[in-house]
């Protein structure tokens, strides 16, 4: 793998949300064209050695493809000749593979067998036993030309970054996994220690970190004679990261090899690629030490995420009745998820968490108590509007917590488009430094995402049904961006909550006076009601378990902003 070393967990692709983003229009490519003006020269000797050794033992790829580098510390596979679809790149037999089941074979795997350790990645952990151990036979491993071949650091990889480094990832939760992986892989290396203590002179802490992220970026999750595992692919690991999928690849047991296949036609000198999977850029950067610049599917959906903290304010005195909930969630404090850009579970589940954080005396009654679809069991199941009042309230919140964490980086999204775009002498390609900015834009563009998403739902909660409404809605909708994603929700959620809050407008426009009057008069930190002689009482005295709509003497409706709800 062109020593950006990329985890291939053998899962299917996540399949993009309906309600993300349209097609994306046709777009410069960088995370291809970045390979274009990089060249280094290779080891010619230990590129002939490694090759020799794999078509040896009966691996077949000499006459189609050549190994490149790039930079230190990538390489890549390019085509030697033309190649047509479904035709096979790489063919490397089952006895050139690397297996979990030679790691539990050691003499070391079978003590942590035995011991039955907890460790943070044991398939993991068992190839890097096997990697570690045979390593040090030297020329008396038939793996040896293998090993020559991987690199002797892995400085693109978060783990070893200086603190320069990671300062550019101020801002980001990245910083903490970071360092979370760091404690693991400590944790790891004592725990084997202490059940084989000569674990020591096998590998040292430093040695046992290389290991573990050349493993996680490297190996490939293949069923091989009926049997689920995971193994280290020699000359298969070489090939960077594109998507949508160029090539496909599997461990053939017809064959006995593992084979990557062609999906189409390649052409001479083309670099040919493999698809790591759909992955948030955390991800990348973590565990294989790049970032994609245009991390995009062909549909113009964006798999970057950024991660959310959602805890009650400690000053709320129904803290402790909400704490229940948060409970039954398996959250004693904060909550923590991951959110694209798109409508999905982990979406609505921060929709769920924020209703219950910004529930007053009445809303945490109906979220305990009955509502139309029974209790909740805990507090992201909340998935239904509690009161048209609680979702403004939501949804303020919502734009808050997008503000806070944009405030924590250092840097702007502004700051971070323009450093890409024009600093390619401080932020040149296959940087730590560039990637570093790549992620913690991605992030930043989540974030935007969901202030804008705040930002154009509260505007619309201030609009009457009606065919203003709907003229509204159309237009985002046709917008064709990310603001289908607000208008898929405005539509179903806020369109449902208003309507069963008895906020129509057919009759004239007193009803949306009035409503205009709540969210006018609602302080925008707390939503509670400013007192004003002329502000209507019946706006927040609603029955909740009453009728949704009530009439005034003159039998206009009245908007009800604690009437439950159903989307």
């Amino acid at each position: 793998m062109a020593s950006y070393f990329y985890d291939r967990s053998g899962q299917a692709p996540a399949v993009s949300s309906s309600s993300s983003q349209a097609a994306a229009p046709s777009r410069q490519q960088p995370d291809r064209d970045k390979f274009l003006n990089e060249k280094r020269e290779m080891n010619a000797q230990q590129c002939e050695t490694f090759s020799a050794w794999l078509l040896r033992n009966g691996s077949k790829f000499a006459d189609r493809v050549e190994l490149r580098a790039y930079d230190d510390e990538v390489r890549g596979v390019h085509a030697t000749r033309d190649i047509g679809g479904e035709e096979i790149v790489v063919e490397i037999p089952l006895k050139c593979l690397i297996t979990v089941e030679m790691g539990k074979e050691t003499d070391v795997g079978k003590a942590v067998l035995e011991a039955d350790l907890e460790l943070d990645a044991p398939k993991h952990v068992f190839l890097m036993l096997f990697l570690l151990t045979d390593k040090k036979r030297g020329d008396a491993s038939f793996f040896k030309p293998y090993y020559d071949m991987l690199p002797a650091t892995l400085r693109n990889m978060p783990v070893f970054w200086t603190d320069e480094e990671l300062a550019k990832l101020d801002g980001s939760y990245l910083r903490c996994q970071v360092e979370e992986r760091k404690r693991a892989i400590a944790n790891d290396y004592e725990a084997i220690c202490g059940v084989f203590p000569s674990f020591r002179e096998i590998a040292t802490l430093a040695e046992f970190q290389w290991a573990r992220m050349c493993v996680c970026s490297r190996n490939f999750g293949v069923v091989v004679n009926g049997v689920r595992t995971s193994a280290l692919v020699p000359y298969a690991d070489m090939l960077n990261h594109l998507r949508p999928r160029e090539t496909k690849w599997t461990y053939d047991n017809q064959r006995g090899a593992f084979t990557i296949t062609a999906l189409q036609s390649l052409h001479c000198g083309q670099q040919i690629y493999d698809s790591y999977g759909q992955k948030c850029n955390h991800r990348f950067l973590l565990n294989y030490g790049f970032a994609v610049e245009d991390n995009r599917e062909p549909d113009g959906f964006c798999p970057n995420e950024v991660s959310v903290s959602i805890a009650l304010k400690e000053r709320d005195p129904l803290a402790p009745r909400k704490q229940l909930l948060w409970i039954r969630d398996g959250a004693v404090g904060a909550k923590r998820l991951r959110i694209c850009a798109s409508d999905n579970d982990n979406f609505r589940a921060v929709l769920s968490l924020l209703r219950v954080a910004v529930a007053d005396d009445d809303d945490l009654e109906r979220v305990l108590g009955q509502n139309p679809y029974g209790s909740y069991r805990t507090a992201s199941d909340v998935h239904f509007p509690v009161s048209f009042k609680n979702e403004v309230r939501t949804l303020r919140e919502l734009r808050a917590l997008a503000a806070d964490l944009l405030a924590k980086y250092p840097t702007t999204l502004d700051d971070d488009k323009a450093a890409l775009a024009t600093n390619n002498d401080q932020l040149p390609p296959f940087s730590n430094a560039r990637h570093a900015t790549i992620h913690v834009k991605s992030e930043k563009e989540v974030l935007h995402h969901y202030l804008a998403f705040a930002k154009t739902a509260l505007d619309l909660a201030k609009v009457p049904l009606g065919d203003k409404f709907d003229a509204k809605l159309a237009a985002l909708f046709d917008d064709g961006t990310h603001f289908k994603h607000v208008a898929s929700y405005c539509n179903s959620v806020l369109r449902q909550v208003k309507r069963l809050a008895g906020q129509t407008n057919t009759g004239g426009g007193h009803l949306a006076d009035d409503l205009q009057a709540w969210l006018d008069h609602s302080n925008e930190e707390d939503d509670t009601v400013v007192p004003d002689q002329n502000y209507p009482p019946d706006l927040t005295n609603g029955t909740p378990n009453g009728t949704n709509t009530r009439r005034e003497d003159n039998g206009n409706p009245v908007v009800d902003l604690k009437a439950p709800t159903i989307v």
